[in-house]
């Protein structure tokens, strides 16, 4: 009988085992998904840690990138300004160019006219100078040819 109470014993012994890994198996298995959750909280909340900074480092790149558009309009805006401002100098500048090529074209035709008046002044004078001489030539040829008179 004794190996009969020595197998009682072992499957009370194995019983008790049983009975207390049953009771323990669930709160162990709660544990184990406490831990679980643990460990993936830790994991999202550095996921979000992540993000966070990811989204401040985009809010202050497109902080950097707005105040650099503005600039860039700003710029932009001052030289369609300028633009506006040297095509009206441009515009000045082409206006007197043309009156100055008018002007000068009329003082220039005058300057002709008068330089041709001149010109046919010499060569009336010239002309003139030429029928004076030949009338002096004239005279002496004359006087030459026709004997001195008496009294004159």
């Amino acid at each position: 009988m004794s190996g009969n109470a020595q197998k009682i014993a072992e499957n009370v012994v194995l019983l008790a085992i049983a009975r207390v890994s049953m009771a323990l198996s669930l709160p162990l298995v709660g544990f184990l998904v406490w831990l679980g959750g643990q460990y993936l909280d830790g994991k999202f909340e550095a996921q979000d840690q992540k993000i966070a900074s990811h989204r401040e480092a985009a809010e202050s790149q497109t902080k950097v990138t707005s105040a650099r558009i503005e600039t860039v309009e700003k710029t932009a805006q001052s030289a369609i300004d300028q633009a506006s401002k040297v095509s009206d100098r441009l515009l000045s500048v082409e206006i007197k160019q043309t009156q100055d090529s008018a002007s000068s074209e009329k003082f220039q035709a005058a300057t002709l006219n008068r330089l041709d008046r001149v010109q046919d002044s010499i060569v009336g004078l010239s002309n003139a100078v030429a029928a004076l001489t030949a009338t002096v030539q004239a005279v002496a040829e004359q006087r030459s040819r026709s004997p001195p008179q008496p009294g004159n």
